[in-house]
């Protein structure tokens, strides 16, 4: 151990110097305050014994200097003195000294200081180096934390996270939201919605984000059904996730026309859906468990369906809303919630007033979960037929004709739904944009009346109301797992007329046929939650022309049509 001994006395450094070497100490002198500075810049001991009554610069100084220089090391120093007033002593403690000996000098008594402040040095010195590893791990895991969130917000944009419909207040308790929201366009026109609840907040309950965001918008842009989707965030997220984290979740899809709203809801709040004037008009309790929990054979995919008039409100939150608790520890709660939907209350419902009312309710109390709550303008008026963001990329359309054709049994279609499959082939040809979400509307339209009316025989005159949704879909959930007999074939083609490239789609069953006469009420007059999917493929195809069964369809879409 290196000892600094400062003292301008030659007969005291001698003492001091036979003392400490006699302890194997190595000792370092310096004659003034200046030189005591000095001497600990160029050989850095590990103690300093200081005189304070020294010329060029006191002891109080040099230890001030000294301390200034070391920084956040600990370098002990002990204040030699022959003084014994209590004043020069505090001085000298708020200077920087550690201790003080009194002249004359014992040696047992230096020899004890030394070792009881060395060990204390060791300490602070062990102390100060799990600190700078702290740091400098905060460094790496803050470095870290930027690179995640960029991929997380990076991820969670690709879709339209701005949709026209869909307001959002998302309050995360930590850096990383465990709560997740997801937008987007379907290819015929409507649009998809997905609010996620991981399991706990910050980036432990983020990283299910990445997967579930890509399954998400795949699975949207291909025209999957929420019900396809969830089955597939079901069965990735039950691999990747540990056995402790899961998702709440809600998806809601809403169809171009305006006239149905699905909901899977699996442990997350109810999904509340209003008039135009904020009442209650329906509310869908969560009936599945949460995503990433169950297998996939125990997997529920069955959605709830309704109908729509075109100007509801649609309210999603995760628990976190309903968790927030006042200064009484009092939680918000659902049926406080709920009430705020109730036209007895006289509150102008909107998502604003809704926030007001938890942070009026939450004044003083506790806020320990991550907090969103969504709201979707069901609005007719609101284009979204621009379902495919291209953002002007060029046409890469195959100047060429083509023929697809594929035929499916009882047993394909219990088990595969056609239309994303050929979607994909449409997009994987032929990059039309601005057109395929049309051309997706009218496969989408012809396979559905295909297998809905002709081979399941059901009747869209069950659809009058939310009752009857359940009803059809029941049915038709019934009847598809049991159908023996019966095959769809569906022919794609593109080809040249009339100076201009068309997208011939056909569309065969082998059912009774559909009923499609030329009395179905136009698309404008339409205010039924029925029969409005022919009209709608009539106005954007060239022609429609139904075999005298009903059970063959054929439609041409020109690729030059006007958007």
């Amino acid at each position: 151990m290196k000892v600094l001994i400062a003292e301008d006395s030659a007969l005291s450094r001698s003492v001091l110097s036979s003392i400490l070497e006699k302890h194997d100490f190595t000792v370092i002198e310096s004659v003034d305050g200046k030189d005591a500075v000095e001497k600990y810049i160029e050989s850095d001991p590990d103690i300093i014994l200081m005189d304070l009554m020294m010329p060029i610069m006191n002891g109080y100084d040099a230890t001030k200097k000294i301390k200034e220089l070391a920084g956040e090391k600990f370098i002990p120093i002990i204040v030699l003195t022959s003084m014994t007033e209590t004043d020069a002593l505090v001085k000298s403690i708020e200077y920087g000294a550690d201790d003080y000996l009194n002249k004359p000098y014992n040696a047992d008594a230096i020899n004890a200081k030394i070792l009881a402040l060395s060990r204390i040095k060791e300490l602070h010195d062990t102390l100060n180096s799990n600190k700078q590893k702290l740091e400098q791990l905060n460094e790496q895991a803050a470095s870290e934390l930027l690179v995640a969130e960029h991929i997380y917000d990076s991820v969670l944009e690709k879709g339209e996270r701005n949709l026209p419909q869909v307001r959002q207040y998302m309050r995360p308790v930590t850096n990383f939201n465990g709560d997740i929201l997801m937008t987007a366009y379907t290819p015929s026109g409507g649009f998809n919605v997905m609010l996620g609840d991981f399991t706990g907040h910050g980036l432990s309950a983020a990283i299910g984000a990445i997967p579930a965001a890509e399954i998400f918008y795949r699975m949207t842009c291909k025209g999957f059904s929420i019900g396809d989707i969830a089955v597939e965030l079901n069965d990735k997220l039950k691999i990747v996730l540990p056995l402790n984290v899961f998702c709440a979740a809600s998806l809601i899809e809403v169809d171009q026309e305006r006239t149905t709203i699905s909901v899977w809801n699996g442990s997350n709040p109810d999904v509340v859906i209003t008039d135009n004037k904020g009442n209650l008009i329906n509310r869908i309790a969560s009936s599945h468990t949460a995503l990433g929990i169950v297998s996939p054979a125990k997997f529920d995919r069955k959605v709830d369906m309704f109908s729509l008039d075109g100007d509801e409100h649609v309210y999603m939150c995760s628990d976190g809303l309903l968790d927030v608790r006042n200064s009484e520890s009092i939680k918000f709660g659902m049926s406080r919630y709920i009430d705020l939907f109730s036209e007895d209350t006289g509150n102008d419902v909107g998502l604003n007033n809704i926030v007001d009312s938890l942070f009026s309710f939450a004044e003083g109390g506790e806020i320990n979960d991550d907090i969103s709550l969504i709201e979707i303008k069901i609005d007719k008026d609101i284009d979204t037929w621009h379902a495919d963001n291209s953002k002007g990329a060029e046409n890469k359309r195959l100047e060429s004709e083509w023929v697809l054709s594929l035929s499916f049994d009882a047993a394909a279609l219990r088990e595969v739904n056609p239309v994303p499959l050929l979607l994909n082939f449409v997009n994987g040809i032929n990059v039309i944009h601005g057109h395929k979400e049309r051309i997706y509307t009218t496969l989408s339209e012809f396979f559905t009346n295909s297998l809905e009316h002709g081979l399941l025989e059901l009747e869209s005159s069950l659809k009058i109301d939310a009752t009857g949704f359940q009803e059809y879909f029941s049915k038709k959930e019934s009847r598809l797992a049991n159908l023996q007999e019966g095959s769809i074939v569906i022919n794609l083609s593109q080809k040249m007329l009339d100076a201009g490239w068309h997208i011939i789609i056909e569309v065969i069953d082998s059912g009774k046929g559909f009923v499609h006469n030329d009395k179905l009420v136009s698309l404008d007059d339409n205010v039924g939650f029925s029969g409005r999917g022919i009209p709608l493929v009539k106005k954007i195809c060239e022609s429609v022309e139904y075999n005298n069964a009903g059970n063959a369809v054929k439609a041409i879409y020109s690729l030059n049509t006007q958007l």
